[in-house]
């Protein structure tokens, strides 16, 4: 599943792979909740890869770079928010948003 998503984003297949173990690993050292899935996003990744597409070419060696770069920043934002105990935001996302959300995703 994670080398399929990393085809979505326009990536190589391993690197799927190396970002599963990459989040598995920062996972098991810093995470707390037993249930929770740790891996790229199939919903996420045609997002990341189009804001990616707007900037540079898919498969050079700036889009990796870029793509590098905007991860670390999701992952800083995601520490942050955990530091600052932030998880209530979540719970102001009704099930209708969410299912909006999903959907849009499916037609992008």
């Amino acid at each position: 599943e994670q080398m399929a998503t990393a085809r979505l984003g326009g990536f190589q297949p391993k690197i799927g792979f190396f970002a599963f173990v990459a989040g598995s690993v920062a996972f098991a050292l810093f995470g707390a909740n037993r249930h929770l899935s740790v891996g790229a996003d199939s919903t996420i990744t045609p997002l990341f890869a189009g804001g990616l597409a707007l900037i540079a070419t898919s498969g050079s060696p700036h889009y990796l770079a870029l793509a590098a770069m905007l991860a670390l920043m999701v992952g800083l934002l995601v520490a942050l928010s955990g530091i600052l105990r932030l998880g209530w935001i979540a719970d102001l996302l009704s099930v209708p948003v969410t299912t909006g959300f999903l959907a849009g995703i499916s037609v992008h």
